[in-house]
This record gives structure tokens, C-alpha cells and sequence, in this order.
């Protein structure tokens, strides 16, 4: 492993887009196994949750396999500071989401605890935030650290290159019906917040405080969506979005900085 170790590193923009495209096409293929198997549509809860399950499972073992589970932050619980920062910072976002897609700051708590509806939506947004997370706040963000975060510049890039590989991968299911402006401001929404999220994991050093506000945000979103009517056209929800994501984005620059100038002292 010390060679793939030394390539990984020395090699840092090839090693994670071929890890990128390879977990995502790994996820694709057991999914499509599950979804022949089980008789269910491709892309539905039970066919998402077998998929990310393996893409988690698999992105474990590489990290272990190279002994970068402590320095990618899987088994560091983070500090205290960096807890706090994630739940007010979710805390606002969730809020802020739910007014974006449904225009109202108002939650039906009867969506969470009718678990006949809600478990599996649940259980799939704990895998997928988990497996994202594990790949893109952890084993990516760390390749890029640590070939090119000796100094701020290094940092910042690392953070942003991995924000627009998060974001790409997240417009690949729009893109099929077509790129638009709408797919702009989500493309720009999700290297925003993805900034946010890497903040929290280089403050604190630990992927779980990322982790937290990723999975409240989209559970809250996922959950509201059974009872709820997004605001149509997507557009307005995306620019909604996209401003107040801007608060998050500038204090996670801010956290990036702090957390580089303390790596280089």
C-alpha cells in the first residue's frame, strides 16, 4: 500500500477523480444489482441504501488499508467549538432550506415520527451523508491536504477543488434533462456549502460535525417534501439557496484561514 500511498499523493488531482468516478460508478452498479434482485426501481430508498452502504463500506477499507482513518477524520469525534459551529450553522440552514423549497419556516413534525413514510427516507439520508462525507470531506479533502496544504494557498485549494468535484457530481442527475440556469445556482449553491462543511472538518479535525449538519438539512428537506410543495419554478428555490448559503461560505473561509495559518506556525 505504500505505493498507491505515494501515488495518491504525488498524483493528487488524477488520484481523486478516479476515486471520485470509481466509488460513484460502484454505488450505480450495486444499486442496479439490488434493484434486479429485490424486483425494485433502480434509484429508489431500498436500491440508494444498498448502494451507499458499499460505497461506505469500500472507502472505509482504502482509508484503513492506507492508515488514514484518524488523519481523514473518520475516527476523531472533532472539538467542542467545532459542535457548536455545526449545530447553530444548522440550525440556520435547515431553516433557511425549508423556506427556500417550501416558503415557509414551519416544519410537520408528523412527517418524522410517521415512520411507515419516514423510516426508509431516514435511513437513506444517513448513508448517503455518511458515505459523502467519508469521500469527499474525508478521503479526497485529506489526498489534496496533504499533497498541497503546507501553505493557505495549498489549503484553500485543496478545499475549493474538492467543493467543485462534490458539487459536479451532485448536477449529474439534472444534467439529463438538460443544463439551465436553475443548474447554475445549484452547481454555485454546492461549492458553497461544501466550503462550509470542510471548514468544520479542518477546524475540528473530524468529519461527524460536517456530517451532522449535512444529514439534518437534507433530512429535513427529504421529510418536509411528503407532505410539502416545492415552490416551482426550481430557479427561485436555487437563488433563495445560493444567497443564504453566502453567510456560511464567508465564515467557513474565514474558519479555512485560522485553521491554515495554525498548520503553518
Amino acid at each position: 500500500m505504500s505505493n498507491y500511498k505515494s501515488f495518491l499523493t504525488k498524483h493528487p488531482i488524477l488520484s481523486i477523480i478516479s476515486l471520485a468516478i470509481s466509488w460513484l460508478v460502484l454505488i450505480m452498479i450495486f444499486a442496479g444489482i439490488a434493484a434486479s434482485l429485490l424486483n425494485k426501481k433502480f434509484g429508489d430508498t431500498t436500491t440508494s441504501i444498498i448502494g451507499h452502504l458499499v460505497g461506505i463500506i469500500c472507502v472505509f477499507i482504502l482509508l484503513w488499508r492506507l492508515g488514514w482513518l484518524k488523519g481523514a477524520g473518520i475516527t476523531r469525534s472533532g472539538t467542542y467549538q467545532t459542535w457548536l459551529i455545526a449545530i447553530i450553522g444548522t440550525v440556520y440552514f435547515a431553516l433557511a432550506s425549508l423556506y427556500s423549497f417550501y416558503g415557509k419556516l414551519a416544519f410537520d413534525c408528523s412527517n418524522l415520527f410517521n415512520l411507515s413514510s419516514s423510516g426508509g427516507l431516514i435511513s437513506m439520508q444517513t448513508l448517503v451523508c455518511i458515505d459523502e462525507e467519508m469521500l469527499f470531506r474525508g478521503a479526497i479533502l485529506y489526498i489534496l491536504v496533504r499533497s498541497w496544504g503546507n501553505t493557505q494557498k495549498g489549503i484553500f485549494g485543496s478545499v475549493i477543488l474538492m467543493s467543485a468535484i462534490f458539487a459536479l457530481f451532485h448536477i449529474i442527475w439534472f444534467i439529463s434533462s438538460g443544463i439551465s440556469l436553475a443548474t447554475a445556482f445549484l452547481l454555485a449553491e454546492a461549492i458553497i456549502i461544501s466550503i462550509w462543511w470542510a471548514a468544520m472538518v479542518l477546524k475540528g479535525g473530524s468529519i461527524w460535525p460536517a456530517f451532522l449538519a449535512h444529514f439534518v438539512v437534507n433530512t429535513v428537506i427529504t421529510l418536509q417534501g411528503i407532505t410539502g410543495t416545492i415552490i416551482q419554478p426550481d430557479l427561485q428555490v436555487y437563488i433563495k439557496l445560493l444567497l443564504f448559503s453566502l453567510p456560511l461560505g464567508i465564515i467557513g473561509f474565514w474558519l479555512i484561514s485560522r485553521s491554515s495559518d495554525h498548520q503553518s506556525e
